[in-house]
């Protein structure tokens, strides 16, 4: 199996299995990806709020697809900066190419045009594209209609956000996964507060993870007030 992920290493931490949701919807997405290379779409395109779980599904995809012997490629946008577009131009020679963020490049004439370049070859050599974006295909930051023709061509699916329920096993995740120092209480008491959003959340959970190395003490509900204000 030859893998690229770039500019990361293999995280077995992201797997199917340590995707959580509840949402039926949600499950779909993932049923439809593990049957990709028996189906006839060539592309699937899923767009959500971030922190909705998007970059945690295309890094299971490629570690799910490992077993396979397929060979896949993965491209983080939000980082498009560090990149030359030129870097897609052999992304067709991949069995599965997976785009994070392809938002980002929304609007930038080059890197749309070599999109447009890459989707038609992935079609005429029947490989196989998933796509993440933050914003939906009915985005007017595309500027190449063609572009936005073609990634609409497969499946488009929009991932729903988390119950609390989920949400709090996200958080709790985090902790153990960081080794913060925190008290797993501390994610259903953050729940509670006006601001529920995943983002914020998981923001918040860093910065106490990092107090409680920076202290070498363990944070409890108590102490979140003298570190968040």
């Amino acid at each position: 199996m030859s893998q690229l992920i770039i500019p990361y290493q293999k995280n077995t931490k992201q797997t199917f299995d340590s995707y959580y949701s509840n949402d039926p919807s949600n499950e779909n997405i993932i049923e439809c990806i593990k049957t990709i290379f028996t189906s006839k779409n060539s592309q699937i395109f899923i767009w959500g709020e971030n922190c909705s779980g998007k970059s945690h599904i295309l890094y299971s995809t490629c570690n799910y697809f490992s077993k396979d012997d397929k060979k896949c490629v993965y491209l983080p946008l939000k980082d498009y900066k560090s990149f030359n577009e030129d870097i897609i131009s052999s992304f067709d020679e991949y069995d599965l190419i997976c785009i994070d963020d392809i938002d980002y490049i929304f609007g930038l004439k080059e890197w749309e045009y070599s999109f447009f370049n890459l989707v038609n070859r992935v079609i005429n050599k029947s490989k196989k594209i998933i796509y993440t974006s933050s914003s939906s295909l009915s985005s007017k930051n595309i500027k190449l209609l063609d572009l936005q023709s073609r990634l609409s061509w497969g499946l488009v699916f929009k991932i729903n956000n988390a119950d609390d329920f989920i949400k709090e096993k996200i958080l709790k995740k985090i902790i153990i996964e960081k080794e913060y120092n925190i008290s797993l209480k501390i994610c259903s008491y953050l729940l509670k507060r006006e601001e529920r959003s995943m983002l914020p959340l998981i923001d918040i959970i860093h910065k106490v993870g990092h107090h409680s190395f920076t202290t070498n003490k363990k944070v409890n509900i108590k102490d979140l007030r003298a570190i968040l204000d």
